[in-house]
């Protein structure tokens, strides 16, 4: 971010509004058992995201961040043959969910499913849109309603 925060305050006096969009997760906003040091993480996205739009706005600088929900990616993909393990030190891990864990995880999504990775990348886009100039240090939540 340093890279970039240097390059938008040279560009003071630019007619256009500049954006960036932070990717965070519903973990920073809501917590999530087991996933103290993610759910810290995403958090510190949100925090950071509040404290740039604060700081970047004289600089017609808009900054703010999409908290994701479940979104279906190869890392929560069902199991399969086709999908490799991935080995940390020395340990091997499945990449994906089990039946159980992703029917569990549609559950608790009033839209009844995850989110596809289109639907996130429009998350990101609607932030973009010159409809947004005036958006600055939010946090949008593309969760299908969990």
């Amino acid at each position: 971010m340093r890279p970039t925060a240097k390059a938008e305050i040279q560009s003071n006096g630019v007619a256009c509004c500049r954006k960036v969009v932070n990717v965070s997760s519903v973990s920073g906003t809501q917590g999530s058992a087991t996933q103290v040091g993610y759910a810290a993480g995403k958090a510190a996205v949100i925090g950071l995201t509040k404290t740039l739009a604060k700081e970047w706005g004289r600089y017609n600088v808009t900054v703010n961040a999409v908290a994701f929900g479940h979104i279906e990616t190869r890392l929560t993909q069902g199991y399969s043959d086709s999908i490799p393990e991935i080995t940390v030190g020395d340990q091997q891990f499945r990449v994906g969910l089990s039946f159980q864990q992703r029917n569990a995880l549609a559950q608790t999504v009033p839209l009844g499913r995850a989110g596809t990775v289109d639907e996130a990348a429009g998350a990101i886009y609607l932030l973009t849109l010159p409809e947004s100039d005036y958006i600055t240090g939010e946090i949008l939540t593309c969760s299908g309603g969990a």
